[in-house]
């Protein structure tokens, strides 16, 4: 059989390096002259950044792909395979040691199909509306003091910035070295959360399913992601429409 060892992803983030699948600039915006040119900024800064958070997930997915037809061939895995599976399904499910791949065929593609549904990109448009309304377009305390960009919440001692309207201090707004840290733990936590399921089910149909993807559909999936509740997916379609170019790619 194919041995996959040495396609596991071993790739990681070079500031210094042009890697983007595409480069943006100011005519993006040719169909909306109407937005701020801080907007524009916040908009050409974060796409590149979604960008290589996207391309990471897919190799991982493109692995993913290449296992799971080999146990569709009847095909056994390697034990570094398995272990990459398992490390995996500890990242994204947070399942421990003690769940085993399985051994029979049937039941080795449901455990990969399940990885597959959270091993997946987030369209860089539905991003860029989500990191405007956490961040305010770049300009909260939380945004300017600890790169957060998308107001992920945690709650251990010093784990990030204390919010004001945590009266009973229960959480903090989760802190970054950089925005790259920012954008990679936000796509790790729409895979990983239990509260995003209905999200990642809606993304399948989005990416694999719909004959006419709708990012507004996608949008009213995410409940559980803003105390807000439905006033916050209306505020992602507004943002959808008003100031994010329809012509960005996906990846």
């Amino acid at each position: 059989m194919t041995f996959l060892f040495f396609l596991l992803p071993t790739h990681t983030y070079n500031p210094d390096k042009v890697e983007h699948t595409l480069s943006y600039n100011e005519s993006l915006f040719l169909d909306k002259p109407t937005i701020p040119e801080t907007h524009k900024d916040f908009i050409l800064d974060l796409i590149p950044l979604i960008q290589h958070s996207n391309q990471e997930v897919l190799m991982e997915r493109e692995l993913l792909l290449k296992i799971y037809s080999l146990v569709s061939e009847g095909k056994n895995l390697k034990q570094p395979e398995r272990q990459w599976l398992k490390k995996l399904k500890i990242k994204y499910e947070g399942k421990n040691n003690t769940h085993l791949f399985p051994k029979e065929k049937e039941s080795q593609l449901k455990y990969i199909d399940k990885l597959l549904e959270r091993v997946d990109m987030i369209p860089i448009r539905f991003a860029l509306a989500q990191a405007a309304i956490e961040s305010g377009w770049g300009t909260s305390r939380f945004c300017i003091e600890g790169n957060s960009y998308f107001g992920i919440h945690c709650y251990t001692p010093d784990c990030g910035i204390k919010a004001s309207e945590d009266k009973d201090g229960e959480f903090e707004v989760k802190s970054y070295s950089n925005a790259q840290e920012s954008v990679n733990d936000y796509l790790l936590f729409i895979n990983s959360k239990r509260g995003m399921q209905r999200f990642r089910n809606e993304r399948v149909n989005y990416f694999h399913r719909d004959s006419i993807p709708s990012l507004p559909k996608l949008a009213r999936s995410i409940k559980g992601y803003s105390a807000i509740g439905q006033s916050y997916q209306f505020m992602i379609e507004s943002i959808l429409r008003i100031y994010i170019p329809e012509n960005i790619a996906n990846n």
